[in-house]
């Protein structure tokens, strides 16, 4: 195996740690998770987490969003993470000092600029002009190249289409930096004398989710560890800097100062690694015919794109089609991608992710160690796991927050640093959307919870991230499925948290759909909650009923069931003081109430009994017999019935195998139909009712977010089917 090396950061000494070097045969050569259907309209569900309260992508969204609400969601993701304004100087020194260059631009060729931006009459006029004169500064090395009026591709079911692209002369023409033209001042999303920097006019805010979602763009349909990016308007510019931190901006640069020559020079002759590109993820290049032939043959790929990606001394094939990344422009920014170890010759799952450097969050391979240490069951082996590339190298851990330090108001902002971060685990061919019947996705569901349960209180780690693409599973030979739980790189180690005060901690972690009731209550956002046993065990009756709404069968017709998936898990709504966002009335309400379960009528008898007798026992945790009876004698005997009930059924979920002997009670009872409608069913969604407000919704930081686009070699998210271009 050869690789194009460069010294800048591939062959840098990495700290991995081997966990297991023993791969199990793969039998199955099903994807980690399928391709998304783009039939029905929906986005398939990743594992996205969530965190810091930020809000959800449509990952799991029941509605796809138009373009101003995606707009407005993206600048929700980013305004409170944008460190600026920062003088250029400082900004110049992401990039090593050029010697030996004029320390001035052309004079001339700065002020006909200006002339010929002043005779613009619209933004169409200044393409040309600017293109001109970067393509003049910058020696050889980058090209750039007005592409306004044609996509470069389709994402988030929007046309991509910078105004301006920087491509690099390579084989590849990659792209280096996409830059943004406005010909109207009042289309600056910044305030260089502004309390904040950040502006709120709405089209302004437009345009900071504009430059966002390109920025998105970018480091998803790429390998980097930043982007950088421009906004130019007819007698000034901004650059920016984004990685999964957020984002640096720079206060304005007139076209003839010399700082931008100086940024155009350092930049253009910049390794592509300081550019932004990950330098350890090359073209695959192959030693001999028969290797590259193994490795096809696995990947089952034919002749399509092949690339390698290291970890420390190891190196693995993936599939380039693969490397779709997350939708998030901040956070984890996880890829789960279907590998071939080159070491071992078998197949892998290659987890490629940022992780929030915190006291409280281990590296993930770490966590692994002491769950299989103490024989957790149920999940995957862990191969391998590393930091990427070193510490301090600028590249492979987030520099925005560091860059505070350049500003000189205060910015009343809370950065996280996250580290670049890959493991390498055990292959797992199926999604939990892979199973057969109903009886086979509890199975699943039961294993996974055996796993939690075991893992909170055998090895004292929780999870905190219980959702529909952290359950995986396989089938063994005889047909038999075993389900696992993954993902354990937000899992709270409890012997570390018990140590630190609540205020100190990581903020509720999760995917919004699924997070327990209390964590996104309206009275208790504001609080430093910490999560719990109980609130991962209620999140799986979040994720249950989701899927027998989704992939069983039932009464709901389309569009109902577009509406109840909406206002059950997707719906969102934000506390106008502080900005937090919480969940509506109908997630609780239909807790306490079974109203919709009743309204679906789900027709298999152990989805009925499932749901049944799990709502049962949980919503214990949300009744107030005193408050629902009052103090009526005539109710006297009810409120008591309650409060023997509620007593009861929080004894019960104190027991850490409540549920899987719950789901093993109900698998073995030979009353419960689990034939009838066992077959999954892949339900159209339609449009949603007019009677049901539409509000847009947003992925959560990172860190307690991902995202990405996640869960195991998802393709290309650009499934929905309304593709609108954003503006110009």
């Amino acid at each position: 195996m050869q690789s194009n090396s460069e010294s800048d950061g591939r062959d840098a000494p990495v700290a991995s740690h081997v966990l297991d070097e023993t791969l199990p045969p793969v039998s199955s050569s099903k994807p980690v998770t399928p391709p998304p259907r783009p039939e029905d309209g929906v986005l398939k569900s990743g594992s996205t987490p969530i965190k810091n309260h930020r809000a959800v992508s449509n990952d799991f969204n029941a509605i796809p969003e138009d373009l101003d609400a995606q707009l407005v969601g993206l600048h929700a993701y980013i305004s409170g993470r944008v460190v600026g304004p920062v003088k250029v100087e400082a900004f110049n020194r992401f990039f090593p000092d050029v010697p030996d260059r004029d320390a001035q631009p052309n004079g001339k060729a700065a002020s006909d600029l200006v002339s010929n931006l002043n005779k613009a009459k619209c933004e169409e006029d200044m393409y040309e002009h600017l293109v001109s004169y970067f393509n003049a500064l910058c020696p050889s090395g980058l090209d750039f190249r007005d592409k306004h009026a044609k996509p470069i591709t389709v994402f988030e079911g929007q046309d991509i289409k910078p105004d301006i692209i920087v491509y690099a002369k390579d084989e590849d023409e990659t792209i280096e930096a996409m830059f943004e033209v406005k010909y109207n001042e009042a289309d600056d999303p910044f305030d260089d004398a502004r309390e904040g920097f950040v502006t709120t006019t709405i089209r302004a805010s437009k345009t900071l989710g504009q430059i966002t979602g390109y920025a998105t763009c970018h480091q998803a349909i790429e390998f980097r560890t930043h982007a950088f990016s421009a906004l130019i308007f007819c007698t000034y510019m901004r650059l920016l800097r984004w990685d999964r931190s957020g984002v640096v901006v720079t206060d304005k640069l007139s076209f003839d100062n010399p700082l931008l020559f100086d940024f155009l020079h350092r930049f253009s002759t910049a390794t592509a690694a300081v550019r932004g590109r990950d330098s350890t993820v090359t073209t695959a290049r192959f030693d001999s015919p028969d290797l590259e032939r193994k490795a096809r043959d696995c990947l089952e790929c034919g002749q399509k794109s092949l690339l390698n990606i290291s970890v420390g001394n190891n190196n693995y094939i993936v599939l380039k089609d693969q490397e779709i990344g997350s939708r998030s422009p901040i956070g984890r920014s996880t890829r789960c991608l279907k590998a071939y170890w080159l070491k071992t010759n078998g197949l892998v799952l290659l987890k490629d992710t940022w992780r929030v450097v915190s006291p409280t969050l281990k590296p993930e391979h770490e966590i692994y160690e002491k769950l299989h240490k103490k024989q957790v069951p149920n999940i995957p082996q862990a191969h391998l796991g590393a930091d990427i590339g070193k510490e301090n190298d600028g590249l492979h851990t987030t520099q925005t927050k560091r860059c505070l330090k350049d500003v000189e108001k205060t910015l009343d902002i809370s950065l996280r640093t996250f580290r670049h971060y890959r493991i390498v685990l055990e292959y797992l061919p199926y999604s939990l959307e892979d199973f057969n019947n109903t009886r086979e996705m509890t199975i699943v569901f039961r294993d996974a919870s055996i796993g939690h349960g075991t893992a909170a209180t055998e090895a004292e780690v929780l999870h905190r991230d219980i959702s529909n693409g952290n359950i995986m599973f396989k089938r063994h030979a005889d047909g038999a499925v075993q389900g696992y739980l993954i993902d354990w790189d937000l899992s709270l180690d409890l012997n570390l948290a018990s140590n630190q005060s609540a205020e100190a901690q990581p903020e509720r972690t999760g995917t919004w759909q699924f997070l327990a009731i209390r964590l996104v209550q309206p009275k208790e956002i504001e609080k430093p909650l910490i999560q719990d046993r109980i609130d991962d065990v209620e999140s799986f009756y979040h994720v249950f009923l989701w899927f027998a709404l989704r992939y069983t069968a039932h009464e709901l017709d389309s569009e109902m069931l577009t509406a109840r998936l909406h206002e059950n898990f997707d719906a969102m709504y934000k506390n106008p003081k502080t900005g937090k966002p919480y969940i509506g009335t109908a997630r609780r309400a239909n807790l306490k109430s079974g109203d919709l379960n009743d309204e679906a009528c789900f027709a298999n008898g152990g989805i009925q009994e499932v749901l049944l007798r799990m709502r049962h026992v949980l919503y214990q945790r949300y009744i107030d017999p005193k408050y629902t009876f009052g103090n009526s004698k005539d109710l006297e005997a009810d409120r008591k019935a309650a409060e023997v009930k509620k007593v009861a059924g929080l004894k019960a979920l104190e027991d850490s195998n409540w549920l899987p002997n719950l789901l093993n009670r109900i698998l073995d009872d030979e009353t419960v139909d689990w034939v009838t409608n066992e077959a999954r069913v892949d339900h159209v969604l339609g449009k949603l009712p007019n009677y049901v407000s539409r509000m847009p919704k947003r992925k959560t930081e990172s860190s307690l977010h991902s995202e990405g686009s996640r869960k195991a070699a998802r393709k290309s998210g650009n499934a929905t089917p309304h593709n609108r271009s954003i503006p110009n």
